[in-house]
């Protein structure tokens, strides 16, 4: 290849980083508690999010959140796709977005759900997943579990339904999303999500970090560095 032809190949690929980049941050992310900062079993990391400076996102991760992102604008499973949700979860009463302030920040939570469908009766919430189909699943992940509980308790305050059942659609990006897979599961009761939320909304507004949990997803934390965990506990992060 002549050193021309070398120029325009990198320039190209250059554009698709830029439009994959733009695609991921161009509208930019809200300050607001949002549903993915209740999920994960280590509620420092979601501390560290609106206590610390933010990392900025790996060429990795903006490739990840591209992935979904057009998965998710093109694969609609029902009439009701994409659907905003936001509450005031100690006051249960639907708030959005542009009403969130300083004042009521870790008092509300916001989301989108991806597919709500009404079967016999029944409503039930899914979300769909990306995963590298390497290891074969044969749960749910809790931590999607949690989050469509969260969008149960959110549906129920913004438009006076209760969802019955979860369903988490796992799709293999090595497969080109060839075989879904997917779970279903009921949904726990709004008292009980309610006050798991609290909980942890409590934690998000100490001026102190909360105590971390170690697990393996350590190695890969954008705070990995300010979190910086003792030297007993450096050997569970490999």
């Amino acid at each position: 290849m002549n050193v021309e032809a070398d120029n325009i190949a990198r320039e190209v690929e250059e554009k698709f980083k830029e439009v994959q980049k733009k695609k991921v941050t161009g509208g930019g992310r809200s300050n607001n508690v949002h549903v993915s900062h209740l999920t994960q079993p280590c509620i420092r990391k979601s501390w560290y999010d609106f206590h610390e400076k933010p990392s900025p996102l790996t060429y990795d991760s903006i490739c990840n959140f591209f992935a979904g992102t057009i998965l998710h604008e093109n694969a609609p499973l029902s009439k009701r796709n994409e659907v905003s949700v936001g509450a005031n979860v100690r006051t249960m009463k639907p708030i959005k977005a542009k009403e969130i302030n300083d004042v009521n920040k870790y008092d509300c939570v916001t989301g989108t759900v991806d597919d709500i469908i009404e079967r016999e009766g029944d409503i039930i919430i899914i979300d769909k997943k990306t995963f590298n189909g390497k290891k074969k699943l044969t749960e749910p992940s809790e931590d999607y579990v949690n989050q469509i509980n969260i969008y149960k308790l959110l549906l129920k305050v913004n438009e006076g339904v209760e969802a019955k059942y979860g369903c988490i659609l796992y799709l293999d990006k090595s497969k080109s999303f060839k075989d879904p897979l997917a779970f279903v599961f009921e949904l726990r009761p709004i008292e009980h999500i309610r006050l798991d939320i609290i909980k942890k909304l409590d934690y998000l507004k100490m001026t102190v970090e909360p105590e971390r949990t170690v697990t393996w997803r350590c190695n890969w934390c954008s705070h990995k560095e300010v979190c910086n965990p003792p030297m007993d506990m450096k050997s569970k992060w490999s």
